[in-house]
């Protein structure tokens, strides 16, 4: 049966254009049949599980990649790559509540976190017994340092008397023994900067006359360790009374002759241990008092140079005994723990 052209189809067709036979229309009924096919197969939808899991694994693969370059840029560790990778696969409404979990176990971490200060302070009492013993420590004719050795002294004795502050719970916890060894360190840089200050203004100046050089307005040995000994700083609590002895003046006088000597730009306590440190190895093998008569031998020195004391006398300070805080300090730099009872209160 012939196929009939719609006025349509035959409007379509170009002027020139004679009819088509029925031959050639069944050969494009079937071009165009076949060719619809074709087209059908080709976009024919996947199956709905077929096409979510080839769109899930494009995601994967996507997130993976984009989770990397920032593990990359940030510097993240393993772990933390591990769970950003992990996160950025997860839906949308799951990477919600996961970011949610997040920032909830943040904020719980830090209402946690307090300064330290906050954490712990310092009682009075411990307060005052550190100033004490700093003071001793620096003072002290048997200091074998200034900047570090103190420290360890100053701790060593506090924490043979816990009811002052320091105790087991206190030196076990990082955080708060820390504020115990800040406060030690900050007054023993405080004290160290006093005594410094007082031996530089013991100083005076040198004049050159006929008769030579000699020193004007210098302070003799005796008000020098007077002076440095009653160095109050910035506390109001009352300090034990320390008694100056011979030995504690030939210390002074060391402090002073390598203030004396000390190069432009070296430190100076710096300078103070490391001769501390050759003087004793230089006696190792020797009497003790040999280093005794070393120390004796710059006092005689200090003396010639400042001038002395109409009022004072080496011979007046021979039997000078030390408080019970200078001789548990004296012991503990000499390796001997001494617990007096009188400083358990």
């Amino acid at each position: 049966m012939a196929t009939r052209l719609t006025m349509a189809e035959r409007l379509s067709l170009p002027a020139n254009t004679s009819s088509p036979t029925s031959s050639q229309l069944a050969d494009n009924e079937h071009s165009s049949s076949r060719s619809h096919h074709k087209n059908l197969q080709r976009h024919a939808p996947l199956h709905p599980f077929l096409l979510k899991r080839s769109l899930r694994q494009l995601f994967n693969d996507d997130a993976g990649e984009a989770s990397a370059q920032i593990s990359r840029k940030l510097k993240l560790d393993n772990k933390e790559s591990e769970l950003l990778t992990f996160a950025s696969k997860l839906p949308l409404h799951e990477q919600i509540l996961f970011n949610i979990g997040l920032s909830l176990r943040t904020m719980t971490k830090a209402n946690q976190i307090q300064p330290v200060d906050a954490q712990y302070k310092l009682s009075d009492v411990l307060k005052g017994k550190i100033e004490i013993y700093v003071y001793n420590a620096l003072v002290s004719p048997q200091a074998t340092g200034y900047l570090d050795e103190g420290n360890r002294i100053v701790l060593a004795i506090l924490e043979r008397y816990p009811k002052w502050g320091l105790t087991p719970a206190v030196k076990e916890n990082f955080a708060h023994y820390q504020v115990v060894c800040a406060r030690v360190s900050e007054r023993f840089s405080d004290r160290r900067r006093h005594i410094k200050l007082a031996i530089t203004q013991s100083m005076g100046t040198v004049n050159q006359d006929a008769l030579g050089s000699h020193r004007v307005n210098a302070t003799d040995i005796f008000t020098l360790v007077s002076n440095a000994t009653k160095l109050k700083g910035t506390t109001s609590m009352k300090f034990n009374s320390v008694n100056i002895t011979v030995q504690m003046l030939a210390r002074f006088a060391f402090l002073r002759r390598m203030l004396l000597e000390l190069p432009d730009g070296v430190s100076y306590w710096k300078t103070v241990d490391k001769q501390l440190h050759d003087i004793r190895k230089r006696f190792k093998d020797q009497p003790k008092q040999a280093i005794s008569t070393f120390f004796k031998g710059i006092l005689d020195d200090n003396l010639l140079e400042f001038g002395t004391n109409k009022d004072k006398h080496l011979d007046d300070l021979e039997s000078v005994a030390l408080t019970n805080t200078q001789t548990e300090v004296a012991d503990a730099m000499l390796g001997i723990v001494t617990i007096m009872t009188t400083n358990e209160e």
